[in-house]
């Protein structure tokens, strides 16, 4: 990303951890079909964090394009979604769970689709069990709230 501000941004802090991860989304409604368009132009490592390019950060961008499938899957219309940047900070405040949740919830607010609140609240306390028993490696499974 051109600046480490630009996109959508959830950060929390709960029971001793922190929860952060920015991510940059163009989203349109598409008449076919869904589609997740992968354009990650970020510069890579910096001493602040990590801005994802086209190369490496498998696991990461495995999670954020879960959670979009996730979402998308979750509404009545077709979308393109084209990711342009992605941004986190490793070991201590970013994980694929913490990107994939951010990027649903950067899609509920850009297309104005609803969820069930119960269903968020859901979503929400599985991602905080993303650093618990080495998950933070692992790529999370919205739907099945599951870490493979």
């Amino acid at each position: 990303m051109k600046n480490d501000l630009e996109g959508f941004r959830w950060m929390k802090y709960k029971n001793g951890k922190s929860y952060f991860a920015i991510v940059n989304l163009d989203i349109k409604k598409n008449g076919i079909k869904n589609e997740i368009v992968e354009n990650y132009s970020g510069t890579g490592f910096s001493n602040q964090g990590i801005d994802v390019g086209a190369e490496g950060m498998g696991t990461w961008k495995k999670g954020l394009r879960n959670g979009l499938e996730f979402i998308v899957s979750k509404s009545s219309c077709f979308w393109t979604i084209t990711i342009n940047g992605l941004y986190g900070k490793p070991v201590t405040d970013t994980n694929p769970a913490i990107i994939g949740y951010t990027g649903i919830l950067a899609f509920l607010e850009e297309a104005k689709v609803v969820i069930d609140e119960v269903d968020l609240e859901e979503l929400e306390r599985f991602v905080y069990h993303s650093w618990d028993n080495g998950n933070a490696e692992k790529i999370p499974n919205f739907e099945e709230k599951l870490f493979l």
